[in-house]
């Protein structure tokens, strides 16, 4: 206790620490506040300020964390570094000050078989730029899973003296694949600082952007869309073979009474809903249990068999034509882990999509009917491209038009972001960089000006001018928000 009392005052990343003297209970010894301050302490103890490194090496032979007992049963083990990192990111006002505090982190010499016990370290630090994971017993690129593109700015990664080298001798490419900014694996350079710039150019922005109701990951949920709409329309059996298995559902229905477009487009058009009636697992209108069940497909090779009933399609593409889309995404806590390593599940994506699609006639080319669609997918890790989708729910109504995708733009003082200036960087139009403004400022609440700014200001990266108004929210004046 007297070696963690003297760490009063300690600086840690720019913030004091404070260890007071709390009575012990006798019937519990590691009383919470015990606790706590022995993480600080040894969080203390373990990093650098000057080279932003946390040293999270050689856990086990920590005299300080094996007198506390932590390590003696299983339970407490399992425990330690969640609370770990709990612990440290209570020592932050912002996150964009502890990603600027902590850019290095070591696990090296920690016998960890996977990243299972670490698993948490990918959310507390997920701007980390270097990672050592040397001196350990992975074997296997699957053990590291859970880790795949959570590191979006990994610059950095070290897995020497791990049984994958020789396991798994492609694992370098599969690495270098999951990670767009890493230069460098096992000291040795996989790509230049062009290739970088060229991988991340003017696309590190959420997606899609005209919602702000999209938490993604690493880009997961935004790849997943922009590869299943063009898959659905152009393969579906290949679709079907990537991103669903044995234990993935489907389902379609059809809304033949919702609204159809205001505007008045096709609005005579006869419906002609024949192709789609038979499998319509509608379950306002379908009150029989076996007619339910028969209509939910599970299973790869019964949800392409779906797939051939339905019209063949073309989407609207989402670069050209974003007014078309409204997409959101949550995280999904909890899903079933299909490998079975998780007993707690694992975590996915709600994603819900609205949006429209043509029915093509393959013989000519043309567009026959327009209709409108909702559908929601719960995606998880697994498969082929590492996503594998949980859940497909289908539904397709008459054409609506998109006029409810339109965005609200009430007690907004500043005039429309129309006229933005021209310097944009190669790739980015202006609609995509209005679209931005809009987003950055349902996010912070700046004024469209100051978002604008914003932007500018980091190059027209997201992730960047997200970072940069954390860190300086608390000195803007007060117009530099919206004032309800």
């Amino acid at each position: 206790m007297g070696a963690i009392l003297r760490l009063n005052g300690f600086v840690f990343a720019g913030a004091n620490i404070s260890v007071t003297k709390v009575k012990a209970d006798p019937a519990n010894p590691h009383s919470k506040e015990n606790l706590v301050a022995m993480l600080k302490g040894f969080l203390a103890r373990r990093y650098n300020g000057e080279t932003k490194l946390l040293d999270l090496s050689a856990l086990g032979s920590d005299e300080e964390l094996k007198a506390s007992d932590v390590f003696n049963t299983s339970s407490t083990t399992s425990k330690f570094f969640p609370a770990l990192m709990k612990v440290l990111d209570q020592q932050f006002e912002t996150p964009a000050l502890k990603h600027e505090a902590i850019q290095s982190v070591t696990l090296a010499n920690n016998e960890l078989a996977n990243i299972t016990a670490v698993t948490t370290l990918a959310p507390t630090l997920s701007q980390l730029k270097n990672l050592d994971l040397s001196n350990n017993k992975i074997a296997k690129i699957a053990d590291l899973g859970s880790w795949r593109r959570k590191f979006q700015s990994l610059e950095h990664l070290i897995v020497s003296n791990n049984p994958l080298e020789t396991e798994e001798p492609e694992y370098a490419a599969t690495l270098v694949m999951w990670y767009p900014k890493l230069r460098l694996l096992n000291t040795v350079q996989v790509r230049t600082e062009e290739e970088v710039a060229k991988a991340t150019k003017v696309t590190d922005f959420p997606f899609p952007i005209r919602t702000p109701s999209f938490q993604d990951e690493g880009q997961i949920a935004e790849n997943f869309i922009r590869t299943f709409f063009t898959g659905y329309d152009s393969d579906r059996p290949t679709l079907a073979a990537h991103f669903y298995d044995e234990h993935s559902d489907f389902s379609y229905a059809v809304n033949t009474s919702a609204p159809r477009d205001p505007s008045g487009e096709g609005a005579t058009a006869p419906q002609e809903w024949g192709e789609y009636i038979k499998g319509s697992r509608n379950l306002k209108k379908l009150s029989h249990l076996p007619a339910r069940q028969n209509r939910l497909y599970k299973g790869a090779e019964a949800v392409m068999a779906a797939f051939a009933t339905l019209p063949p399609t073309r989407h609207p593409d989402l670069a050209a034509e974003p007014k078309k889309w409204l997409i959101e995404c949550q995280l999904q806590p909890g899903l079933p882990d299909t490998s079975g390593q998780s007993l707690g599940g694992v975590d996915g994506f709600l994603i819900t999509i609205h949006s429209e699609y043509e029915e093509m006639d393959l013989s000519t080319g043309q567009a026959k009917k327009k209709r409108s669609f909702d559908r929601t997918f719960i995606i998880g890790p697994g498969g082929p491209a590492g996503v594998r989708i949980v859940n497909d729910m289908l539904n397709v109504r008459a054409y609506g038009g998109i006029a409810a995708f339109e965005p609200e733009q009430a007690n907004i003082a500043d005039p429309a972001p129309a006229a933005i200036e021209p310097q944009l960087p190669n790739g980015l139009t202006t609609e995509v960089a209005e679209q931005m403004i809009l987003e950055l400022q349902k996010l912070t609440r700046m004024t469209i000006g100051y978002a604008k700014d914003c932007l500018q200001q980091v190059g027209w990266d997201f992730s960047k001018a997200q970072q940069a108004f954390e860190s300086v929210k608390a000195g803007l004046p007060a117009d530099a928000f919206i004032q309800a």
